[in-house]
């Protein structure tokens, strides 16, 4: 038997939030609402939708390789040049390649803890060593900690802000500083898929230090606000050598047709997808209000697009019974979160029949 890379036996793999399909099978349970993995409910918009089905008559011919069109609007928005866009599949590919590219057997990367689980799999995936460094308290990625626990073989550094599952956001004073003490040791890679649900102007912007030729990547999505989860399109700006050297590496038509011209269309619907992000902000708020008040503290003043709370016993075992009542969301076991459970923020009925499906559930024994 041939056996696989080592490596690969190391990675744990991801753990997805449970589907409605799956609850509704497993469970008996009709007309399930699923709030477990921060997709917009809102849906993406109607001109998104007309611009996929216009792009349909073309599968016919392979994807542009370098999304010219999407690519020079995404430039212009990070007000970087075209040669510093990468458009992927998704931002987990973009994440992986970026390990591809730079880490090496018995390099170390650094991840915050509890985070998102695609970076120490980028690690081990080419053989490096993932050293979690633990959030701060109030749920935003600890950059002094990340200072200090760097030494010659740390290689790559992820960061997400805001951060999931927590939700908190570090600042621009706290990056301005933790550049001064990293310099150019190793690469950044800032994982930015909720930036769009920001409201908090200490926010920090990693744009400058693109121009500025540093080492840091911004990683960014369409799967949140824009409600194009299920079409894998995310994008990336570095430095163009940077940028030259993920296409390197990367599958050259990873994003398809279809998704590119969701994508473009998405960022024309300027509209609708600010009344998306402003119901999301007041209703992310609200939720928080309605969590405490009914005694469930809330794990940070979050900044993303859903809210982490202590449910007060074993977030598998709560969720279970939110499942059995129509309504998922997604325990924080599997980031070590053993008693948090994280809710995706959604239209106010929704999440007014979650709350009072909370409040059958959290008065069970």
């Amino acid at each position: 038997m041939v056996e696989p890379r080592p490596e690969l036996l190391a990675m744990p793999g991801y753990t997805p939030g449970r589907s409605v399909a799956t609850v509704e099978r497993e469970l008996g349970v009709q007309g399930v609402i699923k709030l477990a993995s921060n997709e917009s409910l809102w849906g993406t918009s109607p001109a998104v939708i007309k611009a996929a089905e216009e792009s349909l008559h073309r599968l016919n011919v392979y994807p542009e390789v370098i999304a010219g069109d999407l690519v020079a609007e995404l430039a212009d928005r990070a007000g970087l040049a075209d040669e510093a866009i990468l458009v992927g599949n998704g931002a987990d590919e973009l994440l992986r390649l970026l390990a591809i590219a730079y880490v090496r057997p018995g390099d170390t990367v650094l991840y915050p803890h509890p985070s998102f689980a695609a970076y120490p799999d980028a690690a081990r995936l080419m053989g490096g060593i993932p050293l979690a460094v633990p959030t701060h308290p109030q749920g935003y990625v600890d950059l002094e900690a990340m200072a200090d626990r760097m030494d010659a073989s740390t290689r790559l550094i992820y960061l997400c802000n805001p951060n999931n599952p927590t939700g908190g956001i570090f600042t621009q004073s706290a990056w301005t500083r933790f550049l001064e003490r990293v310099g150019e040791q190793a690469v950044i890679v800032v994982d930015q898929a909720y930036r769009e649900f920001v409201d908090d102007p200490a926010y920090a912007g990693v744009e400058d230090a693109i121009r500025q030729g540093l080492p840091v990547a911004m990683v960014r999505t369409f799967s949140k606000l824009y409600g194009l989860a299920g079409a894998r399109v995310g994008w990336l700006a570095a430095t163009p050598p940077t940028v030259s050297l993920l296409h390197r590496v990367r599958e050259p038509f990873s994003v398809n047709q279809v998704a590119l011209a969701a994508a473009q269309a998405a960022l024309a619907d300027t509209a609708y997808f600010d009344r998306v992000r402003r119901e999301t902000i007041s209703l992310r708020t609200w939720l928080s209000a309605e969590l405490k008040a009914r005694g469930f503290p809330v794990l940070a003043s979050s900044q993303a697009n859903f809210v982490t709370f202590d449910c007060r016993r074993d977030a598998i075992e709560f969720t279970r019974r939110l499942e059995l009542q129509g309504v998922i969301i997604r325990p924080g076991t599997s980031f070590g979160l053993a008693t948090h459970c994280r809710v995706t923020v959604a239209p106010r009925p929704v999440l007014v029949r979650f709350l009072k499906v909370l409040e059958v559930v959290g008065r069970e024994p």
